[in-house]
């Protein structure tokens, strides 16, 4: 009978014990993850602008790289329980858009400027206009639970990334454009980004009109 009790007693102390280090476990890995989902939207923001800003910055002669810094704090699962707050910095630096300068150099002196235009490095397709949404896109982190039942800005369902996301579920945490039709598991996907080129309209012969910004 003594062991018995003994026995169970043992097993409730080791109750007692084990429980509160697995919820701090699984607090600290929720909090983890909510500190990423956080961080990634803001780098995102700061990358889009500062590309933005990039692209402008010869029309003002503001020098040859474009620095941005954010500065925020973030309280983790504020919601459940109070922790402190979490203060990050991010700084991204881009080179300034210098294309337009060198695309017209070599102008013969005397001859018409012959017309340029914007193409992505992949592209068949002609933009006059460097914010084309094709071009200037704008990435939104959602939750990968919900993707599938949202819409883009022409109505199309978001479907997996063949790059990063083929025969892959939706991660909790998706990346998506209001242009596009894909979701990406990661960030960092190569679909998600746009090198941009200035050229003379001569230089893309064959190439189709962009149907949102007219290059024609």
């Amino acid at each position: 009978m003594n062991k018995k009790r003994l026995t169970k007693g043992s097993l409730t102390v080791e109750s007692a014990l084990v429980l509160p280090i697995f919820l701090f476990c699984v607090i600290t890995m929720i909090s983890f993850m909510d500190i990423y989902k956080q961080q990634t939207g803001h780098l995102i923001s700061l990358c889009n602008k500062a590309m933005r800003e990039g692209v402008e910055a010869y029309q003002s002669g503001a020098g040859e790289a474009v620095t941005l810094t954010d500065d925020y704090s973030f309280v983790p699962l504020q919601s459940l329980i109070p922790l402190p707050p979490v203060s990050f910095h991010n700084s991204v630096t881009v080179n300034a858009w210098s294309g337009a300068d060198g695309a017209m150099r070599d102008v013969i002196p005397g001859s018409s400027p012959e017309k340029m235009v914007y193409m992505t490095v992949t592209g068949r397709v002609i933009h006059k206009d460097p914010h084309c949404s094709y071009l200037d896109i704008k990435i939104s982190a959602v939750s990968g639970l919900t993707v599938e039942d949202r819409r883009n800005a022409s109505g199309e369902r978001y479907h997996a990334c063949e790059l990063c996301s083929r025969g892959a579920s939706p991660a909790g945490t998706v990346f998506i454009t209001d242009g596009g039709n894909r979701y990406h598991n990661l960030a960092t996907c190569s679909g998600l980004k746009r090198t941009v080129r200035l050229i003379p309209e001569s230089e893309a012969e064959g190439c189709g009109y962009c149907s949102r910004c007219g290059g024609g």
